[in-house]
């Protein structure tokens, strides 16, 4: 077993132990409290203690001592108010939450735009109709403001769907909330071994479909041009480059891959004009390249740029196809990549979907994928071909 895969299932292992501990405290926490206000020690009508006294009783944490209170909640033991505290209303058990219940989500997102994540709110919305508040944090890809936010939302909302900054790590909130049982849906990333619901692009058979489409115009060097970022989607969108090339008997170069777009990352300070000299030489270095898959309209954009600093124009020379496009319905002069457009408005609602089903009662973690849809622009083309008819030669490298 190679060793980093060994590290990576004592990882889950360890992640899963630490889930399953803090599982049984909240649990023991529920069912020693109802035992109290059962027999009496906490009648009808009565407070029960602080927050900071429970938790100094237990020695447990917050989220841990929320997520018991909430039973007592959800089963008709008690009702909490702010600022006034967790009352005892009952000394038995009542209905759990109903369809009826209000329930709201909260959104954790490192940031979004008309090329990704606008039309995302915009399924969530649809999906919580008019009896569902929806609350969003944006983050800007930053840890300590992300973790923030986790924390911050859980003590108002009942569900929470989350956008992270990284797939290589599991915000520490959420770490915290999955053991309680409370309701969590990872958007548009993956975490491998982690009991937790996530809904995302299949963004492998994207990547496919991109670069098939290129193969079918009669192109065979097709190079991919991606962020820095460390997350599933781009690492998905490779995997499917790869697998085309396979299964089109192409020959696959690794030195075709660009992964340094820095700019288009949330919170970066890098300018798009260092990105720019950077894909010129990256062109320059690959003129056999004919063809080229964006990771996103914006790397697009960066793309064309630099495609035109050394004289070749889209599509005439070289074709593109990238990721997510504006809608600009109304901007018919807008230049019409040919890109991959997600079910974005069906991402959020299956989101706020999933959320809304654990809030009421239904468990097991979900991984559902959403396919995308190739959708055929203005900057495709087959290769230039020569006097003979056949798809012209690339210059020799220099």
């Amino acid at each position: 077993m190679p060793d980093g895969t060994a590290t990576l299932i004592c990882s889950c292992r360890i992640i899963n132990r630490r889930i399953e501990e803090p599982m049984m405290l909240y649990q023991s926490t529920f069912e020693d409290l109802r035992s109290r206000i059962r027999s009496g020690e906490f009648p009808v009508g009565a407070r029960l203690p602080s927050e900071a006294d429970l938790l100094a009783h237990y020695d447990i944490s917050a989220i841990t001592l929320r997520r018991a209170l909430d039973m007592l909640r959800e089963d008709g033991y008690v009702a909490r108010r702010p600022r006034v505290g967790t009352t005892v209303v009952s000394t038995e058990p009542t209905a759990r939450l109903r369809p009826t219940d209000r329930i709201d989500v909260g959104v954790v997102l490192t940031n979004f735009d008309d090329t990704f994540g606008t039309r995302v709110l915009e399924g969530m919305l649809d999906e919580a109709g008019t009896a569902t508040d929806v609350i969003v944090k944006r983050t800007h890809g930053d840890h300590d403001a992300e973790d923030t936010a986790i924390r911050a939302l859980a003590a108002r909302v009942q569900g929470l769907v989350v956008l992270p900054s990284s797939s290589e790590f599991i915000p520490p909130g959420v770490l915290e909330l999955l053991p309680t049982g409370f309701p969590v849906v990872i958007l548009d990333r993956r975490y491998e071994g982690i009991p937790v619901s996530d809904i995302s692009t299949d963004n492998i058979g994207a990547g496919a479909a991109a670069t098939e489409h290129l193969f079918s115009l009669g192109h065979r060097r097709v190079a991919l041009v991606t962020s820095d970022s460390r997350v599933t989607s781009n690492d998905d969108r490779r995997r499917g480059w790869v697998g085309a090339h396979a299964r089109n008997d192409k020959a696959l170069d690794d030195a075709l891959a660009f992964h340094d777009v820095e700019s288009t990352l949330p919170g970066s300070t890098d300018r798009p004009e260092d990105d720019v000299a950077r894909l010129v030489a990256f062109v320059e270095a690959h003129p056999e390249a004919t063809a080229f898959v964006a990771g996103e309209y914006n790397i697009a954009l960066l793309l064309r740029d630099a495609l035109e600093q050394v004289g070749k124009r889209v599509p005439d020379d070289v074709s593109v196809v990238c990721f997510d496009h504006p809608d600009a319905t109304f901007d018919r002069r807008l230049f019409r990549f040919t890109h991959i457009a997600q079910d974005q408005p069906g991402v959020g609602r299956q989101a706020v979907a999933q959320v809304l089903r654990q809030a009421r009662g239904e468990s097991g973690s979900r991984k559902i994928l959403v396919p995308a849809q190739l959708v055929v622009g203005a900057s495709t083309a087959p290769p230039p071909t020569g006097r003979d008819g056949r798809a012209a030669r690339s210059p020799s490298r220099r």
